[in-house]
């Protein structure tokens, strides 16, 4: 059984992913492109952008559809100009100049797109302001950091950031990585992470509009957190929130089929600490328990993913590429290989390729091409093949957490029970007691729980299962730990034979 703790804490080791999903693909027409046209227009802008915009949008009569194609093209065919922005020197952002080099910084996105939507008769803005993008740390510069879009589709203004959608900067370097997370964002929504210079392109009611002092004093919230069906309640945590003790917050999830966990983080070392925060699920309902050790700075983390997609590393070290990886896939290349357990030469040649080295990185980045199909399913094969996980949660809201000066944190413990994923899957299943990570032998306690997922509950000292009373959807056993016990599980059935881990504690001597 995979414990989902596990998962964050090799997730903490990449944090970034790259997905094989059923939803977010780019529409097919970026692909189908001629190519000599395709790469007529880096050449010759002026006169190739316009045959490239109507062979793109022949056949397309909506102007949803033509925007999310416009950015679909610019996401895939133009980078991020790592070089430029480190410099502190920005020049030539214009729609040319962009297309002949093939790379931007958040201005050149914002005037190929805009080009590029004239040539497609749709109305469209650039617009300057600030963000909470690379590099921020929870204060605003004295001038705007950060340019996107907005078209007028109808009678409405629709957002749209094909720079952040394009991929990631890490270090010194573009990670090439594409999202729909910033395209038609709600006004509302897109201001938990961009705030316009000029308040009249925040585009919501005058009652709701944003200042910068409360900009600065919510967290980032990105919007794959939206994407992912995440609803905010009334209170929400600050991008530095304060506690004087455990502090819960509610989130609303209005999709089935998503997983969530959460983390803490040390912010000097990026060392996770086990046990920190708890979640509970009641329906479409999560409630998160947060809270601190000690005096030290620390970062919250709430996860989340599709149950259905397949979410993998979207890079490694070189040392466990070259030395783990590559060896281990090309001592399975099979004549006639077996699915699921050895791989073709050819699977292996572009898995290889399928990775790009950056030594200044240290690692190995998968260089993304979403229309390059016998190249993803070499991937996935291999993947399979070396039984590498597939199941990583990506984060989906952070914020900043400490104890305030009157309140010392709750000590160097582990503060709630270590949980699989079973737990955490699950919509209608709650701990009621005990809430706490280790036990002590020869202790007595009552273990319930409220739920609808299971038919049966039972917990184990060791090898035998014993059945936990049910009354309606609670479940009840007091029990007291053995001397000789080191661990105590929880598992739920839900068709009465099999049963999976839900929760374990660890047992103490006094």
């Amino acid at each position: 059984m995979k414990k989902i703790i596990s998962a964050i804490v090799i997730f903490f080791a990449v944090f970034n992913l790259f997905a094989f999903p059923n939803s977010q693909l780019m529409n097919t027409k970026v692909g189908s492109i001629p190519k000599d046209l395709n790469e007529s227009v880096f050449t010759d802008p002026k006169t190739k952008l316009e045959p490239l915009v109507k062979s793109l949008l022949n056949g397309v009569s909506e102007n949803s559809m033509k925007v999310r194609i416009i950015h679909d093209w610019i996401c895939n065919n133009i980078a991020y100009d790592t070089d430029m922005y480190f410099s502190g020197r920005v020049s030539k952002q214009d729609y040319v100049s962009v297309l002949k080099k093939k790379k931007g910084v958040c201005s050149g996105y914002c005037s190929v797109f805009n080009e590029m939507c004239r040539l497609a008769g749709v109305e469209s803005i650039g617009i300057s302001g600030y963000s909470k993008g690379f590099g921020y740390s929870g204060k605003l510069g004295n001038q705007p950091d950060h340019e996107w879009n907005a078209v007028k589709i109808g009678n409405n203004w629709k957002l749209v950031d094909c720079c952040w959608d394009a991929g990631y900067v890490e270090v010194r370097t573009f990670v090439k990585k594409y999202s729909t997370e910033w395209f038609f964002l709600s006004p509302e929504k897109m201001l938990y992470s961009h705030l316009p210079e000029k308040d009249e392109y925040q585009f919501v009611k005058e009652e709701k509009l944003k200042t910068k002092e409360l900009f600065v004093k919510e967290p980032y919230i990105p919007g794959k957190f939206f994407n992912y069906g995440f609803e905010l309640t009334d209170i929400i945590p600050d991008y530095t929130t304060v506690i004087t003790g455990e502090t819960v917050y509610t989130l609303k999830l209005s999709k089935n089929g998503v997983s969530t966990s959460t983390a803490l983080l040390e912010k000097s070392s990026q060392r996770e600490i086990e046990n920190a925060l708890w979640i509970d699920r009641k329906g479409n309902s999560f409630t998160y328990y947060f809270d601190v050790p000690d005096k030290n700075d620390y970062k919250a983390v709430i996860f989340a993913k599709n149950n259905s997609d397949l979410n993998y590393n979207d890079k490694y070290s070189i040392a466990e590429f070259e030395s783990d990886i590559l060896p281990r896939a090309q001592s399975i290349i099979a004549s006639s290989p077996v699915a699921g357990k050895t791989i073709s030469q050819n699977d292996f040649d572009l898995f290889k390729n399928s990775f790009t080295k950056c030594q200044e990185n240290n690692c190995y980045y998968y260089k993304e091409n979403l229309f390059a199909t016998k190249r993803i399913n070499a991937v996935k094969n291999v993947f399979k093949a070396l039984k590498i996980q597939s199941g990583f949660l990506e984060p989906v809201l952070d914020f900043e957490i400490k104890a305030a000066d009157d309140y010392e944190g709750f000590g160097h413990v582990d503060k709630y029970p270590n949980v699989y994923t079973g737990y955490n899957s699950t919509k209608n299943t709650t701990l009621i007691t005990p809430k706490r990570s280790k036990l002590t032998a020869g202790e007595t306690y009552t273990f319930e729980f409220d739920s609808k997922d299971y038919l049966g509950m039972a917990l184990t000292f060791g090898e035998d299962l014993i059945p936990m009373s049910k009354n309606g959807t609670n479940y009840k056993i007091e029990s007291e730990i053995p001397a000789d016990c080191e661990q105590v599980t929880i598992y739920g059935s839900k068709n009465g034979r099999n049963y999976e881990g839900l929760i374990y504690y660890d047992v103490e001597t006094n």
